[in-house]
């Protein structure tokens, strides 16, 4: 066996991708959110790059939601309880937290250093939801009170706005909201105390047989509770983050067809700054204008770049609304299948392109807001669209429902539309869209 060293030229392809080539693919893929914040980078870091175009946002703040401060009423407010309605409406019209709002009524009230405290704690142990989950032998510990005088902080608690608050359970909750000795009252206090989990099975004959009532009388008790009794006080409230969403893409259909529009208010106008181009007309020395040179030519790619997000995004939305039309024109039912081969072959460009085009983009049409990943599904073994939730969902709500669907026939509806799944599957999608099972969606009346 010889060993030695040799040299010898080798000729081989590879794909090397320039600085401009990178940011050009890192910008299209990027959601609005995320490429505001790089071009407020851009225009910290370049001179060259402007967004004078823009009208300057104005910041409208109201005198009375700033710097809330609590201090005492007098004693004539306090006694008709005016000043702790004030406080619910005022906090409940800037969208406040619960937690917030719970506070606001608190220090309305004349209470003691001690009782202060300890409510403050149980406010800020109380979930968003309302409920108070927390264990009380962990409260009485950290409070360093007794049981019993926990229950009465909690009781305190109990008597403000909205109603149902600092409940440890469901049942605890809706008792709550039942004041009033009327007879309407004390059916509803009843259902609540004994038959909740009845209730929640829908097994209204059994809830008639056992308290005495027709099965008409029984119907409308429960109709009550779940129309009159709100099982999640705290909903309403402000939270402390609110995510909203706002499409990339909105279609519009008029006689001539489907319109692809792209929402470029989303994005910061960008622009080359006129002031400073002067600057390269090489008055400075040489490092001087050799850096404006940079960054000139950083910001004329930069908003390139930008543009071809704009064209690339609005050519595969236009391929996608060409291969769903009926999906536009008819519902989600009606969602084909679709994979990203698809759209690249009718665009002739590559897959991943259009992976990156549709990342955390957004399309607004008459159904509704959706995900543009939303149209790109797999297909089941016998080539069918496997994304049948929404034919579920709409034979459900097309049941009758004194006699709903089972999960069987649901699956052997499915298969007369070429549709081949098990009863299993159907009753993991129904879980998936929060439809309960059969027994539960049976109406008596």
């Amino acid at each position: 066996m010889q060993i030695g060293m040799d040299i010898s030229i080798r000729q081989t392809q590879k794909l090397v991708l320039t600085p401009q080539m990178e940011q050009a693919l890192s910008v299209l893929q990027m959601g609005a959110e995320e490429l505001n914040q790089c071009i407020e980078e851009e225009l910290l870091s370049n001179p060259m790059l402007d967004s004078s175009g823009e009208d300057e946002k104005k910041e409208i703040r109201q005198s009375y939601g700033e710097g809330i401060r609590y201090r005492a009423r007098k004693s004539n407010e306090d006694e008709d309880g005016q000043s702790e309605l004030n406080a619910i409406a005022d906090e409940k019209s800037y969208d406040t937290g619960l937690k917030e709002v719970l506070r606001m009524q608190l220090y309305a009230k004349k209470v003691g250093a001690k009782r202060q405290r300890r409510a403050e704690y149980l406010i800020e142990c109380l979930e968003e939801t309302g409920y108070l989950k927390i264990e009380s032998e962990e409260l009485t510990k950290s409070l360093q009170i007794t049981q019993e005088e926990l229950e009465k902080e909690i009781a305190f608690l109990q008597q403000f706005e909205p109603c149902g608050v600092f409940a440890r359970d469901l049942k605890e909750c809706l008792l709550l909201q039942l004041k009033g000795e009327d007879e309407k009252t004390e059916k509803l206090r009843l259902l609540v105390g004994n038959y909740l989990n009845e209730i929640a099975g829908n097994k209204i004959p059994q809830i008639s047989k056992e308290t005495g009532w027709t099965l008409e009388e029984t119907i409308e008790v429960v109709q009550d509770i779940k129309k009159e009794l709100e099982p999640i006080p705290g909903r309403g409230y402000g939270s402390e983050t609110n995510n909203f969403i706002y499409p990339d893409i909105t279609i519009k259909q008029d006689d001539d067809g489907y319109h692809v529009i792209y929402n470029r208010e989303r994005i910061r106008n960008l622009e080359l700054n006129r002031e400073y181009l002067s600057l390269l007309s090489g008055q400075y020395g040489k490092e001087e204008n050799d850096y404006f040179q940079e960054q000139y030519q950083k910001a004329q790619i930069f908003i390139k770049n930008i543009g071809k997000r704009e064209e690339t995004l609005r050519a595969v939305t236009e391929a996608i609304v060409d291969y769903q039309r009926t999906f536009f024109e008819r519902g989600k039912a009606f969602l084909k299948p679709m994979n990203l081969w698809d759209i690249a072959q009718e665009l002739e460009i590559h897959e991943s392109t259009v992976s990156r085009a549709i990342r955390d983009k957004y399309l607004e049409c008459r159904w509704g807001i959706f995900e543009l990943k939303y149209f790109f599904s797999n297909k089941t073994s016998e080539g069918n669209h496997c994304n049948v939730r929404s034919l579920i969902e709409e034979m459900i709500k097309a049941e009758n429902k004194k006699r709903p669907l089972s999960d069987a026939k649901i699956a052997e509806q499915l298969e007369s539309r070429g549709v081949r799944i098990s009863r299993r599957t159907v009753a993991k999608y129904r879980e998936q869209l929060s439809i309960p099972n059969t027994q539960r969606r049976r109406e008596y009346a």
